[in-house]
């Protein structure tokens, strides 16, 4: 692991946009002598990967029985070989484990070698994994004595409650420094991203007797810089020979089985081998008709759900160009959390698939603006920069080439706009709510609006495949919501600026869901007709109930009589006559 790679991880997340340019320059001078005799600016994608596949090989997780097993446990295990380092958490069920990295690869051998066994039980089916759970000492204890002094993480994988968030953020100072705190406190933590390769390492080990050169590669949010703790595992496995397995000067030539061409048959077959070796995994899905077949899967020892996918390394390349415009300038990231949650907040976005857009396209979208900005380069632009080792071409000879090592852009292609965190964020949304959407489709290939070639209501060109659009499944419903929130959003933030702060100030006010937001919070003096939506301020069961003449009955009786009373066993009901009276005007003037 490169000792930049390895400060970054050490010394955590930088508290604030201020502060990135002062730990980078240290992070830098400590890298030079090690690195090279030029300081490295920027770690690419491979070699974080490559560090964080070392540490799963050098890691088990054990399950304990509380925090207080740490002595113990550390005092056994240090008999055997030299640990590195112990992070403990609790999965949903308060289950305690212990994530144990050894110094080498070769300790954590020689650790199971010499005090690992398997249960006596004929219920059991015998394998290794890298779970393990630690069984009490039979008779008396041994006295611990942990050369280390405390555990390096403890309770690593809890959310953070909601009402400390917003309290942190309630007393920030800037918008700038709100969105950097929900950054900070809401990324993918360092353990999440070590259990999230343990889990690929485990299936690695799994069927290491079943293909040559078997690789699991975790990909999307989990290593693309842009995962929230808690966010799904996305897994591609991949066999492919290197050039000195198939060495023709070599006689002797393995026997081998010409296989099913198709994906969706090899993901049948590792189904079932999750289903029944796979420690750990519960609830297997298979979902095998669709264009990139997958296989769910939920894997309750590190609380974390998967998506499987067979040689599908165009998600790869996609996360390593995400990743490289992430690392080319610290507001990237946590701008696009922001609009993440966001979008959650304002229900642009959902946990199951449908009509509406989606983190990834979403995700694009900064991306997008950023490059108007002149914060990012296009991808033309790394691709054009792009030399031989660079070269990568994924299934169906797709070609994902693009420059891989941001070191080597020229400094005036990026960073070129030094606006507050605050200031992109309304930008942002003054963008696209001015955006063609009917005539324009967005291009980081590009980077900028081309001609769209049909007539879907919202198109994103997808950076990789340049023919596919990512948001192909976007409803026109969902575009004109999209269009409505991200105008009210920039309404509103700019309210916010300009006045005195409320409790719901700034950020606040666009990433607290609607359904918990009171009647004081939307109805701003000077500001009730930007911000105020009808259904917002029902309480009726039914979110989507379309507003007829049967609503507009109950607002002009709910207007004269003074509205707290309920109409025909409904649950409308207004705070006062004056509410009343105001959402039937807004109601009879924009939407009836």
């Amino acid at each position: 692991m490169s000792v930049l790679f390895q400060t970054v991880i050490n010394t955590g997340r930088l508290c604030s946009y201020r502060n990135f340019k002062k730990s980078v320059t240290s992070c830098r001078c400590l890298a030079i002598r090690k690195l090279s005799d030029v300081p490295r600016k920027f770690i690419n994608f491979e070699e974080v990967v490559a560090a964080r596949r070392a540490e799963a090989r050098r890691s088990v997780v054990v399950q304990v029985n509380s925090e207080a097993s740490f002595s113990e446990l550390h005092t056994y295990c240090s008999k055997y070989a030299d640990v590195k380092g112990i992070h403990h958490y609790r999965n949903s069920s308060e289950e305690h484990f212990m994530l144990i990295e050894f110094n080498t690869e070769d300790n954590l051998k020689d650790v199971l070698r010499s005090c690992s066994s398997h249960q006596k039980d004929i219920d059991v089916m015998s394998l290794r994994s890298p779970f393990l759970w630690f069984r009490a000492a039979p008779g008396k204890k041994e006295k611990t004595v942990p050369c280390l002094s405390s555990l390096n993480t403890k309770d690593g994988s809890l959310d953070l409650s909601e009402d400390i968030l917003f309290q942190e953020l309630m007393s920030a100072q800037t918008v700038s420094d709100q969105i950097q705190l929900l950054y900070d406190r809401t990324i993918l933590n360092d353990l999440g991203v070590r259990l999230r390769f343990i889990v690929a390492r485990e299936l690695e080990v799994m069927l290491e007797s079943l293909y040559a050169n078997i690789e699991v590669h975790p990909f999307g949010s989990s290593v693309n810089g842009f995962g929230r703790m808690g966010c799904d595992l996305d897994l591609v496995l991949t066999n492919t020979l290197t050039n000195d397995m198939m060495d023709p000067s070599k006689r002797l030539v393995y026997q081998e089985k010409r296989i099913e061409s198709r994906p969706a048959r090899q993901l049948e077959l590792l189904a079932e081998l999750l289903d029944m070796r796979a420690v750990g995994v519960a609830r297997v899905q298979r979902i095998l008709h669709a264009r990139v077949p997958i296989v769910k899967f939920a894997h309750h020892i590190t609380d974390v759900d998967c998506d499987l996918c067979y040689s599908n390394m165009s998600g790869v390349y996609m996360s390593e160009l995400l990743h490289l415009l992430g690392s080319l300038d610290p507001r990237v990231r946590p701008l696009t959390l922001a609009v993440r949650r966001w979008a959650a907040a304002a229900q642009l976005t959902a946990t199951a698939p449908g009509r509406w857009i989606t983190n990834f396209p979403l995700t694009l979208l900064v991306l997008h603006f950023l490059q108007q900005a002149r914060v990012l380069p296009s991808v033309k632009l790394l691709v054009s920069k792009a030399e031989k080792e660079d070269i990568r071409i994924a299934e169906d000879n797709l070609n994902c080439t693009f420059l891989r090592d941001a070191n080597k852009l020229p400094p005036t292609s990026y960073s070129q706009n030094d606006s507050s965190l605050e200031t992109l964020l309304l930008q942002f949304f003054e963008f696209y709510a001015q955006f063609d959407f009917a005539d324009k489709a967005i291009s980081l290939n590009e980077g900028a609006a081309v001609r769209k070639p049909n007539g879907l209501p919202l198109y994103i060109v997808n950076p990789m495949e340049q023919a596919l659009n990512v948001s192909r499944n976007v409803s026109y419903e969902e575009c004109e919501r999209l269009k409505l929130e991200v105008r009210n959003a920039a309404w509103q933030l700019e309210a916010g600026l300009e006045g005195d702060k409320t409790d719901d100030w700034g950020l606040l006010g666009l990433i607290e869901k609607k359904s918990t937001r009171g009647l004081k919070k939307l109805l701003r003096v000077g500001n009730s007709q930007r911000l105020v939506s009808v259904k917002d301020l029902f309480t009726n069961e039914e979110d989507n109930q379309p507003v007829g003449n049967d609503i507009k009955d109950k607002l002009d009786r709910l207007a004269r009589k003074g509205g707290n009373e309920k109409v025909d066993k409904s649950k409308v009901k207004f705070k006062n006559s004056q509410v009343a009276s105001e959402v039937y005007r807004i109601r009879r003037d924009k939407l009836l």
